[in-house]
């Protein structure tokens, strides 16, 4: 069968941990211990050709409420019946040999959920999420790897800003946990090495080093319009994003990566609507192929960036002045605002879906 790519409709994703040989191998032979399989359904409307037999399987089509689940593998009991019905999944699981599963874990979403979230993402433009904790940028880093699977290589300083970071790259729904079409995380840490400390610390980072909690401070966006247009258009909407400044640094490999942003960012009271509404980034063309997007570690996957404002009104008018749609970011709950507002990111890793 032959589907366009446009007909089809992301529905799912499973990693798959496999103790012994499965008989699955990857391109170079090598017998393959995690595999990531991505779900799609399309209507037969949008298919032309018909099934034929393969080395893999002879095909045939069955109705779906009488798919031979007892003779498939044991997993597909677990999330097909709820994908057949209109859902969509994340799951997780481990087989001990092909025919033993030992353990897995299924996030059963309602239907549209994964597209409706890619989609969301998508018009968002994230650059970046920016994770502030408290002590030792070192021990942030074994804690993430502990809970996600995948290590953060350490970034660089903020001179003037009293702050250190370690990134890991964000793959999208086009690039599954191998890519980095939804940017990166940045672990932020202050600085020991900055002393005295700065003036001005940025990104609410002292407040965060006082309470000792880690939490997602804010979010960087890449303007479609351009960073100083959109600042320009910004500030005639009557929401001041900050000065536009140009910074660079050295890679490890010695190239010289260059940006430019637009923030406000700097205390807890001073980030706009509590951190929901970004700051603004724009990489120099030539940085294209070394940014922190492209270089840092991969394995992960930005599912969904959702908020929560104690002051809705405010937050998407500020929003808007920026050129988001603020129902692409706020979920306000029923009832009342809440009393704090919050931002959460939802991580597929090779542990399981992770929430920041």
């Amino acid at each position: 069968l032959s589907v366009p790519a446009a007909a089809l409709v992301r529905r799912g994703v499973l990693n798959f941990h496999m103790l012994a040989d499965s008989g699955m191998k990857g391109a170079d032979g090598t017998i393959a211990s995690r595999l990531e399989v991505h779900i799609y359904s399309c209507s037969l409307g949008d298919a032309e050709g018909e099934v034929a037999e393969s080395e893999e399987m002879a095909p045939r089509w069955w109705g779906c409420d009488q798919v031979p689940l007892g003779q498939m593998w044991a997993d597909d009991a677990h999330w097909l019946p709820h994908v057949l019905a209109g859902g969509d999944v994340i799951g997780d699981f481990t087989f001990a040999d092909q025919a033993t599963l030992l353990s897995h874990s299924l996030d059963k979403l309602p239907p549209g959920a994964m597209q409706l979230d890619e989609q969301r993402i998508r018009r968002l433009r994230v650059d970046h999420l920016v994770y502030g904790v408290p002590g030792s940028l070192e021990e942030a880093c074994a804690a993430f790897e502990a809970a996600t699977g995948v290590a953060p290589t350490k970034g660089g300083a903020h001179k003037g800003l009293g702050t250190h970071n370690a990134l890991v790259a964000l793959g999208g729904a086009e690039d599954g946990s191998c890519g980095a079409s939804c940017g990166y995380l940045e672990l932020l840490a202050l600085d020991p090495a900055q002393q005295p400390r700065p003036e001005r610390v940025w990104m609410a980072m002292e407040s965060i080093a006082a309470r000792g909690e880690a939490r997602l401070v804010t979010w960087a966006h890449t303007p479609a319009r351009g960073l100083e247009a959109c600042a320009a258009a910004a500030a005639a909407a009557g929401y001041q994003p900050g000065d536009v400044q140009s910074f660079s640094r050295q890679t490890p490999d010695g190239r010289t990566l260059q940006w430019q942003l637009a923030y406000r960012h700097y205390t807890e009271a001073m980030l706009p609507s509590d951190g929901l509404v970004p700051f603004l980034i724009e990489w120099a063309p030539p940085c294209a192929a070394f940014t922190p997007a492209a270089s840092a570690p991969r394995g992960i996957e930005l599912l969904s960036l959702r908020a929560e404002s104690a002051a809705p009104l405010e937050a998407s008018a500020s929003l808007a002045a920026l050129g988001i749609d603020a129902s692409d970011l706020l979920a306000q709950p029923a009832g009342a605002a809440p009393c704090s507002s919050r931002l959460v990111a939802r991580l597929r890793t090779p542990k399981g879906v992770v929430e920041l």
